[in-house]
Order: structure tokens, then C-alpha cells, then sequence
């Protein structure tokens, strides 16, 4: 997987890759790269997939997030008071924007939507960095993930697993991070991170 020596690197910001557009160290290049690999994941039938480009609005994001779902897996919740409540069961990407990798689980997500002007007032949504049992995917989602997996791979992007990103770090530092205190970071803290 990676060094030490690289996992510091990404903690600083620093670029790590020999794959294309990785090994050109032009974040341009590399955003490019990713946003064609949502435009190919919208392409699957069935499937809706929406991406968080601007660093969730606030501080850096080493990674871009997508959230996709089947049509089906949006359920309206309640409607009340002019205002409609939304859940969509689904599956989030998590795409590093200094190494080619990403990591895969379940979330679901809530939003709120003003029924007379359909401007969305409200939502909640996880994160897999929050917490590392979400990379596990249940039965339901099976088959959308070998959809997602085998776009991945056709980006040339490893998708890598839970057990090695929830081992500790093997090394004293400084994430800037908001999910865990020092003490306490994961191998994926040093890879997916989000200052706030």
C-alpha cells in the first residue's frame, strides 16, 4: 500500500502516484480525471450519483465524495408543514485527490425540500471517515458496487480495503482532520482527510 514516508507525504499534501494523471503532480489534471469518472459512474443505468467538488464548503478535502443510489432507494419520508423530507439509502466513494485510490461503503442520506419552490432547506448526511465499520456493504448493494468497482478500475483508481484503513498509524503526527484526536488516527486518517 503505502509507505510511512509516502503517508506523511499525503498528510502534507503532496502528491503520491506513478499512475496517470497522478504522476504528472498537476491537480488540474487530476480534478479532470476525476470528474470523468463521475460523468462515466452517471452513465450506469438506474444509478444517480452526486459529488461534493468544493471541499464540503470549508478548509481543504483531500478527497472528493460521491454519494450514489438506484432511483429506487429514494423514499419520501414525510410531508408536512409545505415541506417534503427525503432518504436515500446508498453507496459513498471516496475519491483521494493526492493518490489513486478510494475506499467504498454504505450511508444513507436525508434532505429537505420546501414543496411550493422545491429549494432544498435542510439535510443530514455521514461520512465513512466518521466511522470505519461503514466501509462494509450489505447484500442490498452488491451489485451496484461491482458496477462502481469496475469503473474504478477502468480509471486506473485501487479500491482499498477496511482492514488496512482502519489499522492504527504507525507514526507520531499532525492530521488536520475533525474525526479523530491524534492519538487515535487510522491509516485512513493520513490518506482522507477534511480540515473544517
Amino acid at each position: 500500500m503505502f509507505s510511512n514516508e509516502q503517508l506523511q507525504g499525503l498528510i502534507e499534501g503532496k502528491i503520491v502516484g506513478n499512475k496517470f494523471p497522478y504522476n504528472t503532480n498537476n491537480e488540474l489534471e487530476i480534478e479532470a480525471h476525476i470528474r470523468r469518472l463521475f460523468h462515466r459512474i452517471n452513465r450506469i443505468p438506474n444509478l444517480v450519483c452526486e459529488a461534493e467538488w468544493s471541499h464540503f464548503g470549508s478548509g481543504y478535502a483531500s478527497f472528493v465524495e460521491f454519494f450514489c443510489y438506484r432511483k429506487e432507494d429514494f423514499i419520501v419520508v414525510e410531508e408536512k408543514y409545505g415541506h417534503r423530507e427525503i432518504k436515500k439509502d446508498g453507496i459513498i466513494i471516496d475519491i483521494c485527490r493526492l493518490a489513486p485510490v478510494a475506499i467504498m461503503g454504505e450511508d444513507y442520506r436525508y434532505k429537505t425540500i420546501r414543496i411550493e419552490t422545491n429549494e432544498v432547506v435542510g439535510g443530514a448526511y455521514g461520512s465513512l471517515l466518521a466511522s470505519p465499520n461503514l466501509l462494509d456493504l450489505s447484500e442490498k448493494f452488491q451489485t451496484i458496487a461491482e458496477k462502481l468497482k469496475r469503473a474504478l478500475k477502468e480509471f486506473d483508481y485501487e479500491l482499498l480495503e477496511a482492514e488496512k484503513m482502519n489499522q492504527p498509524l504507525s507514526f507520531q503526527t499532525k492530521i488536520p482532520t475533525i474525526y479523530r484526536e491524534p492519538r487515535e488516527y487510522l491509516v485512513m486518517d493520513a490518506i482522507f482527510y477534511w480540515e473544517d
